[in-house]
């Protein structure tokens, strides 16, 4: 007798992966503003393919790719807002959260550099501190790719920031 596929417990999923949907939407590109309404969707699309999910595989990585097609599509849709409006986390100070704010648009500014394999793997290695076999199961790559990603990754971030940095006459570190 066949087992039945098990299915995801999508509220639990919820619950334990919200953060990182959420930061892995923004790192791929999907406005902050827009993030948290996307994240509700990843979980609505994995909720509707629960019977799809393959237990031997890990839920994080499987959201991650609902995440990713999700966030691509926004972007197709979005190609032509700005980031001026980010949002603000609660309790902190004006200032303090000016300057996260304009933290986060350099940030999301240089990772725009990268192409969307090397934004994943940098994304995921620098941004979520995975290593690169854990990044490797979540992205069905081989680990070398994942290294070589992250190498090609950090250096066009690298450049990225000195360039805007330059033109800004933003001091450095």
């Amino acid at each position: 007798m066949i087992a039945p596929p098990v299915a995801l417990d999508v509220a639990l999923a919820f619950r334990e992966h919200y953060p990182f949907v959420l930061r892995a939407l923004v790192g791929l590109g999907v406005t902050p503003i827009d993030a948290d309404d996307v994240a509700q969707e990843v979980f609505v699309v994995a909720h509707r393919r629960r019977t799809q999910f393959d237990p031997s595989r890990p839920a994080r990585a499987w959201l991650y790719g609902i995440a990713r097609g999700l966030a691509r599509n926004r972007r197709r849709m979005r190609k032509d807002e700005s980031l001026d409006v980010l949002p603000v986390a609660p309790g902190i100070d004006p200032e303090s959260a000016a300057a996260q704010g304009q933290a986060l648009s350099l940030a999301l500014r240089c990772l725009d550099a990268l192409s969307a394999k090397l934004r994943e793997v940098f994304v995921l290695t620098e941004f979520e501190g995975l290593t690169a076999p854990e990044a490797a199961i979540v992205l069905d790559l081989p680990v070398n790719t994942v290294y070589s990603r992250m190498r090609l990754g950090r250096e066009r971030f690298d450049a990225a920031l000195a360039k805007v940095r330059a033109r800004e006459g933003v001091g450095v570190r």
